[in-house]
């Protein structure tokens, strides 16, 4: 046994056999959705081919509840050889490989569910569900943190890398892009048993997902070659998840030092400030959010002024 954020650095240790079949997708009710084409892509390779993941640019960063998570005891998985033979076969080494081990992490601080080709909850009953779910509770309420899906050597790496989609490709865009907008969850990654996508819907509210000019954030992460291990990429995906859903908890209108918020960034949750016609991310009081490291809570502080305002209560119990 060691800690969870030990393993989460690590690549996989099996050997994993993949016959290279492949999967077809052209689902009809992801059709009428637009191609995918304003993209930023995260992910670089060096002169050694080896690539790079850069997370920080895109997501908020990591906080002090960070320390909670990582400390989690956790086993590495059982010595075995995999077969990667049909979609079933990755979806099951995923599970066993990458998230069972980054699960342990998120056992109480706080608890994530991962579910398997559950329905979007909400309202109308919607027939198409996505492979995978990552969710966290909300009061009584399931909210979707991160969400995927599992294809066979389906992923253009180059084509995704450079931004440039040919229609194979833009077919699963189109799907992946529906599963973001039926589950309301601009969180999302593809694992095709070599390759890990990874899209972030920088979406205004939910139904901006949907158009066509939706700018996308983008990581095409190789389960070999990659300095970054799948585990830590899908971690830094759930974190990232999680800000946005905790925001469901903010008091509202949201008050710090002069300002009070202007509207919600749907993508990320934070509070978006504005001052003479002009949005802004960070105040510009010069305050920071934060996190309760032993709660969760989000607060905002300022490094010269003694004023802490608490945007949230508590995540879990201390």
């Amino acid at each position: 046994m060691v800690s969870a954020w030990e393993l989460i650095l690590q690549h996989s240790a099996n050997i994993a056999h993949n016959p290279e079949s492949r999967s077809y997708t052209d689902k009809s009710w992801a059709r009428p959705y637009p191609p995918m084409q304003n993209f930023t892509v995260h992910t670089t390779m060096d002169q050694e081919g080896l690539v790079h993941a850069a997370f920080d640019p895109a997501f908020l960063p990591l906080g002090a509840d960070e320390e909670k998570r990582s400390a989690q005891p956790a086993y590495p998985p059982n010595e075995r050889f995999w077969r990667l033979e049909t979609e079933a076969d990755v979806e099951h080494w995923w599970h066993t490989e990458i998230s069972d081990i980054v699960l342990a992490a998120w056992a109480r601080y706080p608890a994530i569910a991962q579910t398997c080709h559950t329905k979007p909850l909400c309202e109308v009953n919607i027939a198409e569900n996505v492979d995978c779910t990552y969710a966290v509770y909300i009061g009584n309420q399931r909210a979707p943190v991160a969400i995927g899906e599992m294809k066979r050597n389906l992923i253009n790496s180059r084509e995704w890398q450079t931004s440039h989609l040919s229609e194979p490709q833009q077919r699963l865009a189109r799907e992946l892009r529906g599963y973001a907008d039926k589950y309301q969850c601009p969180q999302v990654f593809c694992w095709d048993g070599r390759i890990l996508l990874i899209l972030q819907f920088r979406a205004r509210n939910s139904e901006n997902i949907r158009a066509a000019d939706c700018p996308i954030d983008c990581w095409v992460v190789p389960a070999a070659g990659s300095a970054c291990t799948l585990r830590y990429a899908l971690y830094r995906l759930m974190v990232q998840g999680l800000r946005r859903c905790q925001s469901a908890l903010a008091n509202r209108p949201l008050t710090v030092g002069s300002l009070t918020e202007h509207r919600r960034e749907f993508f990320t949750g934070r509070p978006i400030w504005r001052v003479d016609g002009q949005s802004y991310a960070n105040h510009p009081e010069g305050y920071v959010r934060l996190v309760h490291a032993a709660t969760g809570r989000l607060y905002w502080g300022h490094e010269l002024i003694e004023d802490t305002v608490w945007e949230t209560d508590a995540f879990w119990e201390e």
